[in-house]
């Protein structure tokens, strides 16, 4: 058993974030990942008892949704100027099967952290690791009240969804 690291590829490596409102599904994707993985290997696998320790940051200024008017309202009520990044890093692992690890972390968004949990695949690749991985927040948890504009209402839950590919380091 061999522990390696390894360093997100941003340009191999992407977020989805999907919401709702009263009056049409919200999405937003962004690109550029930044981050690293470290976990422990057998026979090209991922490990028994993984120990999997990590980090992803998400440049807030990267989100894109389509339209220049929601991303500059997006990045005003995140605060972007403030808080440039989303950063999420793992505290705890536990394997559920050969390719999948529950995960423990901390959420850091608009400067306040919050830990969560989630489920990760990982895939050992030739030129590394794939990790993907789904997870819904209330972002209210983070303190950003979805607006409410006339008949429009954002609604709280965001769906996000990553897809990594982390090279050796």
């Amino acid at each position: 058993m061999a522990r390696a690291r390894f360093e997100l590829a941003p340009d191999r490596s992407q977020v989805w974030i999907e919401g709702s409102s009263s009056i049409h599904p919200i999405h937003a994707t962004a690109t550029g990942l930044g981050g690293w993985v470290a976990l422990e290997l057998a026979r090209g696998a991922v490990a028994a008892k993984p120990k999997v320790a990590g980090e992803v940051r998400i440049e807030v200024g990267r989100l894109r949704s389509g339209n220049p008017l929601v991303d500059a309202e997006t990045r005003r009520r995140i605060d972007a100027g403030t808080h440039p990044e989303i950063v999420g890093s793992v505290i705890g692992s536990t394997r559920l099967a050969s390719d999948r690890v529950a995960l423990t972390g901390d959420l850091t968004f608009r400067g306040q952290t919050h830990e969560v949990e989630g489920e990760l695949t990982l895939a050992i690749v030739e030129d590394g690791v794939h990790l993907t991985g789904t997870q819904q927040f209330d972002v209210r948890t983070w303190g950003l009240q979805p607006p409410k504009i006339g008949l429009l209402r954002v609604h709280p839950t965001v769906r996000v969804r990553i897809e990594a590919f982390a090279v050796s380091a």
